[in-house]
């Protein structure tokens, strides 16, 4: 459990995922992903456990799922981004402001060959990673260890907390329970990895269609 959480420490530690243009970020989240699927891999190969059983991607049809995860993802995105709105406005009200998200403006700055790096990364490889991490081990560890509401509690505070983002901790940690719950009721990581998808999507299809959102 330990080098899952290092793990994550280490890829909100990289300075230049926040600091550099679109590439930096890109690369940032590779290291990210690298460190927590080459752990993961080897806890499962100690056990002799496969990726398939582990996180019960063959336990349930694959379309029901996906679809199930799908539609819950686009449900959540008003919630959401009410919650950051209303969190923004609170913040506000007492004097703080929030700085703008270095994330969105490389989004907004990115080019068109920039835009398909970031997406494959934030949009793709971000969610189904972070959901092997959260909910597949995490969730799942103190879940199995006899602390259901700790497992869901914990892991989506955990989920929120790593984004760095104060704004949007609300909803990501809102989202967090989301997805832990169609991990539960499903049995297959699927489900939250396709909500999650849908979720990091919904950023790059503003932007494609022209919607205009603020980064803060």
């Amino acid at each position: 459990m330990v080098a899952f959480v290092v793990a994550g420490l280490a890829q909100r530690g990289f300075v230049f995922k926040e600091t550099g243009g679109w590439a930096g970020l890109v690369a940032g989240q590779s290291v990210f992903d690298l460190l927590v699927l080459a752990s993961v891999h080897w806890f499962l190969r100690s056990h002799k456990v496969s990726w398939t059983i582990a996180f019960g991607i063959q336990s349930r049809p694959v379309g029901r799922v996906l679809g199930i995860g799908f539609l819950a993802g686009m449900a959540f995105l008003p919630a959401a981004y009410g919650l950051q709105w209303l969190v923004t406005r609170l913040l506000s009200g007492y004097g703080i402001e929030l700085p703008p998200q270095r994330s969105v403006e490389i989004l907004i700055e990115a080019g068109p060959a920039g835009r398909v790096f970031l997406y494959g990364a934030a949009a793709i490889g971000a969610p189904m990673v972070e959901e092997v991490l959260f909910r597949g081990v995490l969730f799942a560890a103190l879940r199995n260890a006899g602390w259901p509401r700790t497992a869901l509690v914990g892991s989506a505070l955990f989920f929120g907390a790593i984004h760095l983002n104060l704004g949007a901790a609300l909803p990501l940690v809102a989202f967090g329970l989301l997805l832990a719950l169609l991990y539960e009721q499903t049995g297959s990581l699927l489900a939250p990895i396709a909500a999650h998808i849908a979720f990091n999507t919904a950023p790059f299809v503003m932007l494609i269609v022209g919607v205009k959102f603020g980064t803060k």
